[in-house]
């Protein structure tokens, strides 16, 4: 007969493997989902040559939560949404992130007085691109343009000061 000590500690053996491997198909799951800055994203991502100039040095970034004290500015697209997380920017050049967390292909084109300004190829699910703006005061609409991601609610007016 099996001592009750023995058969607990099977018992606790099991439960915490099953914990284990749990927990590894959890951590394997989210390392297969995180984007990856690979060739595929290195294809889609584009910088525009029409960039805005600002005539003289540029000024500084703005130093909003969004936005890097190099200038990299992140840029998050889902459907049917973009979230730069803020409203207003400092003028002078930026690199944009554009990170596709959404479920469909999405753009983004930068665009003032309705002239697009910079944008980015095509970008898959899950994958990201760049592009390189320089921005001068006014407003801008940062938008994607497949499809009618845009009439859908993708685009956001931004202020540069």
């Amino acid at each position: 007969m099996a001592h009750p000590i023995d058969f607990a500690l099977s018992t606790a053996g099991r439960r915490l493997g099953r914990g284990a491997a749990g927990l590894c198909l959890v951590l394997v799951s989210l390392t297969a989902c995180g984007g990856t800055s690979g060739s595929s994203a290195a294809a889609a991502s584009s910088s525009s040559p029409a960039a805005v100039t600002s005539g003289g040095a540029a000024a500084a970034p703005s130093a909003a939560s969004t936005v890097g004290q190099d200038g990299t500015l992140t840029a998050k697209e889902a459907e049917f949404s973009i979230d730069l997380g803020t409203k207003t920017l400092k003028a002078g050049p930026y690199l944009v992130k554009v990170d596709n967390t959404g479920n469909a292909t999405h753009d983004l084109v930068v665009a003032q007085n309705g002239s697009k300004i910079a944008g980015t190829s095509p970008i898959a699910p899950g994958q990201s691109a760049s592009l390189s703006v320089t921005l001068k005061p006014g407003s801008y609409v940062f938008y994607c343009s497949i499809g009618n991601h845009r009439s859908m609610g993708m685009e956001t007016t931004v202020t540069v000061q």
